[in-house]
């Protein structure tokens, strides 16, 4: 689980902190960052792929003209604040160890590159807590300085402890360190760290950053493609894969009933020519109702749905306005199934919203993991507070209501006095 992630000089944001919860809901005008912090964690989860750098950062093609990945958007010239030569990303999450779980701090220092450089790695450090400390970092101050084409990396475990000078190795520096480790072949890399490292690289592994098109979950799919797309591509296929079961064909029905006003009784899939499904939906009268004639609304409960209790879930889910095409009076039922879900500890969720209504809704547990961006008026960055760290939000919320609070604009006063009042004391 994704425990907290730390922006610096990272697009708008010079310098700021984003403390996560199994939900994490981001408030904000526009324009405030929220859509930058995806970017940092699909930064992250590009490092998990083995890209490169620039691969990362622009895009990935693979053979036959296909695009794999679609980069940062902005690209280089955008990746840093104010136009800075470097950014740095720090995320601290926990892993699986022996008998229980680990914490773990993740460090990456980008030079994004200019007048035609590739993009390269400063700096880079991973460190695992537990017995004793399993430990990787490049730092330029006890390192030799970074070239052009190399990182220089000291390697260590502490729980064997190194007599003399700790190891130096050199990586590829134009890719992520943490990406070349499990490979890298050298007698003073122990397996332990290599161990580690790539249990890194699976916390930031399973990652879906979802936009959803209603163009995109009205096309049909081939059975067996049970992963959903971030633009919803493959419903139809994930909702059948779901309804293998009885188990999961009964939720999926009830949670259609609560969520929409279809009274659901089953779900068809026809065939195309080409062997490709389209989900129909049955109502009790047996009117049937395809994916190409449901509602916006429907399609992308259905998409949820179909993320949260399909075969094959991510870890963690970035969904950007979570209340696009959904009625407000069935807001409280989305949240509902998103708790309920994320509660087991299997699956975590960052969701940025403009809905006041929504914001109103959240469970206190929920509540404690709300953060808001914004910027001050003459200020080029963006930052974060979780709403709850707002002095006197907890007394102002106990009073009155929070819808009303977020659509008056009162985060966004209290903060701005707040850090008035702290700048001129």
């Amino acid at each position: 689980m994704l425990k907290k992630l730390r922006l610096e000089r990272f697009k708008n944001f010079k310098e700021a902190e984003l403390v996560l919860g199994p939900l994490t809901l981001l408030v904000g005008t526009n324009a405030s960052g929220k859509s930058n912090i995806r970017d940092a964690f699909r930064f992250l989860h590009g490092i998990s792929r083995g890209y490169t750098l620039a691969e990362i950062i622009g895009e990935k093609w693979i053979e036959g003209g296909v695009l794999q990945w679609k980069g940062i958007r902005g690209g280089t010239r955008e990746a840093t604040f104010q136009g800075v030569s470097t950014f740095a990303l720090e995320v601290s999450f926990t892993i699986k160890g022996d008998a229980s779980e680990r914490d773990a701090t993740y460090r990456i220092e980008i030079d994004v590159g200019v007048n035609g450089k590739a993009p390269r790695v400063v700096a880079e450090r991973l460190v695992v807590e537990g017995r004793g400390d399993f430990v990787f970092d490049s730092h330029p101050e006890t390192n030799p300085p970074p070239q052009d084409d190399l990182v220089h990396l000291n390697v260590r475990v502490r729980r064997k402890p190194v007599r003399g000078p700790l190891p130096s190795l050199s990586f590829l520096s134009q890719r992520p360190v943490l990406s070349q480790l499990p490979d890298y072949k050298h007698k003073d890399v122990q397996p332990a760290v290599q161990e580690i490292a790539q249990q890194a690289i699976d916390a930031f592994s399973s990652m879906r950053f979802l936009d959803l098109s209603p163009e995109a979950l009205r096309l049909s799919s081939l059975p067996g493609q049970t992963i959903l797309g971030d633009r919803g591509e493959n419903l139809s296929s994930v909702l059948q894969a779901i309804c293998e079961s009885s188990t999961g064909k009964d939720a999926l029905i009830q949670w259609i009933k609560e969520l929409t006003p279809m009274d659901a009784k089953d779900f068809e899939f026809p065939a195309d020519p080409a062997g490709k499904i389209l989900v129909t939906l049955v109502e009790g009268n047996s009117q049937k109702t395809s994916a190409y004639s449901a509602s916006d609304g429907t399609l992308r409960f259905l998409a949820m749905i179909a993320a949260l209790l399909g075969p094959e879930p991510a870890r963690f889910y970035f969904f950007e306005e979570l209340e696009n095409g959904i009625h407000p009076t069935r807001l409280h039922l989305l949240l509902q199934l998103i708790e309920q879900r994320v509660s087991r500890g299997t699956i975590q969720m960052v969701a940025t919203t403009h809905s006041p209504h929504l914001l109103g809704l959240i469970s206190p547990t929920t509540l404690k993991h709300a953060s808001l961006t914004y910027r001050l008026e003459n200020k080029p960055d963006a930052r974060i507070r979780r709403i709850l760290d707002i002095p006197e939000a907890r007394s102002v919320i106990e009073k009155q209501d929070l819808t009303r609070l977020h659509a008056s604009g009162w985060l966004e006063d209290a903060v701005a006095f707040v850090e008035n009042e702290e700048a001129a004391a």
